[in-house]
This record gives structure tokens, sequence and C-alpha cells, in this order.
């Protein structure tokens, strides 16, 4: 009795996988049929200087400072105000 049970139990299995197998091709379809859309870019290795109103040499953290709300009416050519810190 036991060994009929397993073979029905691996006949269905074996079944069920079949099944699948080809609803899943019918869903979804052969996998050599999938196209993919590329994008082709010019890449160089041309290396430039950065821009002096978007990178600040003089700090750690070398980006620009960025004041909300500050009262400052005079920059200088980076972005910082030069008003509050005395001139610079």
């Amino acid at each position: 009795m036991m060994k009929k049970d397993l073979a029905t139990s691996i006949g269905v299995a074996i079944l069920g996988i079949l099944i699948s197998y080809f609803v899943c091709n019918l869903f979804i379809g052969p996998i050599e049929d999938v196209s993919f859309n590329t994008i082709s870019s010019n890449l160089d290795n041309t290396l430039v200087n950065p821009d002096v109103e978007v990178f600040n040499y003089k700090a750690i953290n070398p980006t620009v400072e960025v004041y909300v709300g500050d009262d400052c009416t005079l920059y200088n050519e980076v972005g910082q105000c030069v008003d509050n810190q005395g001139g610079e």
C-alpha cells in the first residue's frame, strides 16, 4: 500500500509540473522572444575643472553653502554671504 501511495504522489507531482510549465508558456511565452531596449551613450575620459559657482574649494565639504531665510544682500563668487562674515 505504501509503494502505491508513493507512486501516485510522484505521478501527481510530475503531472502538476507539466501543467504549470505549459500554462506559464501560454501566458508568459518562451524566454527567447523577450527583447530589451538599451540606451546608448557617448562617454569620454576627459577631466574638466569644476565650476566655481558649484564647487566651494575652501570648505571641508566642498559644496556650495546655501542660505535659507538669510538677510544677506552681498554674495561672493561661490555663493557665500559676505555681509554677515565681515567681508572676505
